[in-house]
């Protein structure tokens, strides 16, 4: 790919430039005008909403909205804006033009026109979007009965996301709650996180981060944690994405019949995600979080979160949900290891 000089100024100016143009034109209650070219030869009139995953979303007026499989498109022009995520980080923006050739997409912007080759390509966003077209919302929630033991068991997840041209924040979080003749026990965990990038060196991210977690198995009453670290996207592709971070976290937590406990611990965190969005639908979501206490020497706590949705109908999802939780110094009586597998139906907002 042809790169122009000072790419940080390029992008700014260029972003500069783009914002102004949309305050002045309503371009999202019109337009219909962007052209993809098959490689059987069929061209679709419609508008481009997205690239990801593999998968663009092109809405059209006789058709709805349509779920095209990237590696099959072989061209596509539009006259409006978009960012591109690029497999190694890079964030650029502008219009797409008509001179390319199969498998190339040809970026207008205010230095020129640049081709870009089609696998080169990891998302594509409209800049002109609204908050709720960037905001990702999923629920899930499982109930079990088992009349020999008695045992109920119910439990919530969810995971909300919103991602924006130098940031991602979430929210991910779960409740298992547990009766039983013997007693009833509940256990949560809630993360708020929030990612940002410079533009130019977007595979590289900080990190700022807040949780709450307790667990009657481990007698731990309350915990809640901040944090901030450095991370980094190691792969970044159509299909995957392994993403690695380090930090250091300040908690405070109460474990039953203990007193309330202050800790600074070291944040060692990987995640890894993989996914096909053609239907039906199949998303894979992997964290493992490691937590060296640097002042209560020989303490690691360690936590990981496993998800797996599988596409029935449409939005609506067969859901398996696991965690695992340790901690090698729990309150009296409790536990140094819990963990839950769960399945049930999720939703997609």
């Amino acid at each position: 790919m042809r790169r122009s000089p000072t790419i940080p100024t390029r992008g700014l100016l260029t972003l500069l430039i783009l914002l102004l143009v949309t305050l002045s034109h309503d371009v999202r209650a019109s337009r219909k005008t962007d052209v993809v070219t098959l490689y059987n030869g069929d061209k679709i009139t419609g508008e481009i909403a997205e690239m990801d995953g593999g998968i663009l979303q092109f809405k059209t007026d006789a058709m709805g909205t349509l779920s095209i499989e990237w590696p099959e498109i072989a061209s596509v022009a539009s006259e409006y804006h978009y960012e591109l995520r690029l497999t190694s980080g890079e964030r650029l923006y502008g219009s797409f033009g008509s001179g390319s050739r199969a498998g190339q997409i040809e970026l207008v912007d205010l230095f020129g026109k640049h081709d870009i080759e089609w696998l080169q390509v990891v998302e594509i966003r409209p800049i002109e979007d609204k908050l709720l077209d960037r905001l990702d919302v999923y629920l899930s929630t499982n109930f079990s009965f088992t009349k020999a033991t008695s045992i109920a068991r119910l439990s919530f997840n969810t995971a909300i996301s919103y991602e924006d041209q130098t940031s991602v924040s979430s929210l991910n979080g779960r409740t298992d709650l547990t009766s039983s003749d013997s007693g009833d026990s509940d256990s949560s965990r809630y993360d708020i996180e929030r990612w940002s990038w410079r533009k130019q060196r977007s595979d590289s991210f900080k990190s700022i981060f807040a949780n709450y977690e307790d667990n009657d198995e481990l007698g731990l009453n309350h915990r809640v944690g901040v944090g901030a670290g450095f991370g980094k996207y190691w792969l970044d592709t159509h299909r995957t994405r392994f993403t690695g971070a380090l930090g250091l976290q300040a908690i405070s937590e109460s474990f039953s019949g203990q007193e309330t406990n202050q800790d600074v611990e070291l944040y060692l965190s990987s995640t890894f995600n993989t996914w096909k969005f053609n239907t039906p639908e199949l998303d894979i979501d992997l964290t493992f979080n490691v937590y060296p206490s640097l002042t209560d020497t020989g303490r690691i706590r360690t936590d990981g979160n496993l998800r797996i949705r599988w596409e029935l109908i449409k939005d609506l999802f067969w859901d398996v949900s696991a965690w695992v939780t340790t901690d090698n110094e729990t309150g009296s009586g409790g536990s140094s290891t819990d963990y839950s597998i769960t399945t049930g139906v999720g939703w997609k907002l």
